[in-house]
């Protein structure tokens, strides 16, 4: 059988069950066997369009009767039916549906692209964001393009709340942008789809003529030529591919690394007015590396967030007053993040700072005795940036200890405690505005990209073209390297009893009863918190992290969020078999959008060579 005719029946036959995604090569002969237009039949296409400029309605022959309805088209492509109907809800308000599109009776095809984004991938918003090119192209008036948002930046389903900070993404506007919080052609698609996924439809059928899960640009402005040429009856261009960046990348691939270097300042903290506050910062470097803020004496924030050790500690899991059961991630790109922790129970800076003070755990001190030290050894210095300090030598209404649900902090009077709190609260600040003045120095990476190419050996450069290829730029992207999502990625646990973590599905409660978020009463704003309103806990979240950066993350380890992992070739191995293997000390549904890769030694060899190459030397003020 021929081969683009068998890769064609099986992608057909992809489509109706949901199997597992096929090779590229095999994936493109599918493609081009379906818009092959010498089948068996061949197709009634009528005569090619003529120069007229296309309206925004295209005229309709004068002798159709056909159906508003989907009915069998002329077009035969190897899928068996006009895709499914379905209805969004667009960012304007109105409510479109597949149905809207459908011209049975066009003098002349028009090809709708649907475009399905979800707003946490590297790749939506790089296509997003370069809407333009689409939309200048010489045939532009041929396509309608629709725009799904099927997930929103915390990987959870969109709704049309979340539309105008998407389309906020944008360089040119598509025809529709809509809500599918449904994923609606998630399944029409593939398993382990990678986002964007790209249909191409043609308008006088429904029915859809090519899919790209992922396309790389390049490869996409072909196919939406090859479709258009098709549907018109004409043999499509031959057209060369271009050169290869270094032999390796596309354009748009070599695009997207430039939009990876360099790394910006921290975005504005409308929540702390002293974020970037020289005497602020030159306050909290001192209290981070205070052991006094702990009763015991033995900790401090720099006793985990070594400055010399890329702002961690090199152990496996936190070790404090007890042994924890999460790795502890570097602060050293903290400030870039809106999410804390791993499991993102802090949405400002300031409030991770003020974590692990009052974990007993951690460093299990409280409020009230932190308000004492600072009082004792930082006076001057906290006047100068916060004001005057309340008067806490006045033992009877100030103890020397104390937290909310301690019996001393419960019997003080309520505006006593809130004078400490927010004392307390200016500590935290302090410390994320030292932390928000924390730089790396630029590495082996962003020479690379900037255009040394004997930055990188070889091999690193092979890893940073399977960086795509493997998918690993749908979560780490941007400068950061990072999408600030969440997902569950098959990390096991790092506590001691070996029971799951459960990760984000159990933080949103303490998100939503703490005092320190970015709308309580200590934030410095009154912008309130989009990104809280109507947070709540989802089935999604359980098992879910927060994506670390991948900044200078050789020297991070171990990792995972239980630490488990000694060498970043099991990390990547356990990427490369996420949706294949059930690891134990797991819980909840793996990403579907972390489809599988190659583990051969030479492979993966690569892809460690260029997270090593991803260095991040740590500038200290």
């Amino acid at each position: 059988m021929n081969p683009a005719r068998t890769a064609s029946l099986c992608l057909a036959a992809l489509l109706a069950s949901g199997c597992d995604d096929p090779s590229p090569a095999a994936r493109d002969a599918g493609f081009d066997a379906a818009l092959d237009v010498t089948p068996d039949v061949t197709p009634d296409v009528g005569p090619p369009p003529t120069d007229r400029p296309l309206d925004a309605d295209p005229p309709r022959d004068a002798g159709c009767t056909a159906a508003g309805t989907y009915a069998p088209g002329p077009f035969e492509i190897g899928f068996t039916l006009p895709l499914p109907d379905a209805a969004f809800t667009a960012d304007d308000g109105h409510t479109v549906s597949l149905h809207d599109y459908y011209a049975p009776c066009a003098a002349t095809p028009r090809l709708l692209v649907i475009r399905t984004f979800t707003a946490w991938s590297g790749p939506s918003r790089w296509y997003a964001a370069h809407t333009r090119a689409l939309r200048s192209r010489p045939d532009a008036a041929r396509l309608v393009v629709l725009d799904l948002l099927a997930l929103n930046q915390s990987n959870l389903p969109a709704s049309p709340g979340d539309l105008a900070a998407w389309r906020a993404r944008y360089d040119a506007a598509p025809d529709t942008l809509a809500a599918d919080p449904t994923y609606a052609y998630r399944a029409t698609a593939i398993a382990n789809p990678q986002p964007p996924i790209v249909m191409l439809v043609d308008t006088r059928t429904m029915r859809m003529i090519g899919i790209e899960p992922y396309p790389l640009s390049d490869q996409l402005d072909g196919r939406i030529t090859d479709a258009l040429a098709r549907m018109d009856g004409r043999t499509p261009p031959r057209s060369t591919p271009p050169a290869a960046h270094d032999g390796r990348f596309t354009d748009g691939q070599w695009a997207m690394l430039q939009e990876m270097t360099p790394v910006p300042a921290p975005p504005a903290d409308p929540t702390n007015a002293h974020a970037d506050d020289p005497a602020a910062a030159a306050l909290g470097r001192a209290l981070f590396a205070d052991r006094n803020l702990s009763p015991s004496g033995r900790f401090s924030c720099g006793g985990c967030h070594h400055p010399t050790q890329a702002f961690v500690d090199g152990r496996p899991t936190g070790v404090g007053a007890a042994t924890g059961g999460r790795n502890t991630p570097s602060v050293l790109f903290s400030a870039h993040s809106r999410w804390q922790f791993w499991d993102g129970r802090a949405d400002t800076l300031w409030a991770q700072a003020l974590g692990p003070v009052e974990n007993p755990g951690e460093m299990a001190s409280s409020r009230l005795f932190v308000a004492h030290v600072i009082a004792s050894q930082y006076a001057s210095q906290y006047a100068a940036v916060f004001g005057p300090l309340p008067a806490l030598g006045d033992a009877a209404r100030f103890p020397p200890d104390g937290r909310p649900g301690d019996a001393a902090w419960d019997a003080m009077a309520p505006a006593d405690q809130l004078a400490v709190t927010r004392v307390f609260s200016n500590f935290g600040k302090a410390v994320a505005a030292y932390e928000r003045s924390l730089r790396a120095q630029p590495g082996a990476f962003d020479r690379y990209v900037a255009g040394d190419a004997a930055a990188l050996s070889a091999t690193a450069r092979d890893g940073l073209a399977r960086w795509f290829e493997a998918g690993c730029v749908q979560c780490h992207y941007g400068p950061l390297l990072t999408d600030d999502s969440f997902h569950d990625v098959r990390m096991p646990t790092g506590r001691a009893d070996g029971v799951a973590d459960r990760g984000r599905i159990d933080a949103i409660a303490q998100l939503r009863a703490s005092a320190f978020r970015s709308d309580g009463p200590y934030s410095d704003s009154d912008a309130g918190a989009p990104h809280l309103a109507g947070l709540a806990e989802d089935g999604a979240m359980l098992g879910q992290f927060h994506t670390p950066s991948l900044r200078g993350v050789a020297a991070t380890g171990p990792w995972g969020h239980g630490g488990t992992f000694t060498t970043l070739d099991a990390v990547v191995r356990n990427y490369a078999q996420i949706n294949m293997v059930v690891v134990p000390g797991t819980t909840g549904t793996a990403d579907v959008h972390l489809g599988n890769f190659h583990t051969d030694d030479v492979y993966v060899h690569s892809l460690v060579e260029a997270m090593n190459a991803i260095t991040a030397e740590p500038v200290t003020p």
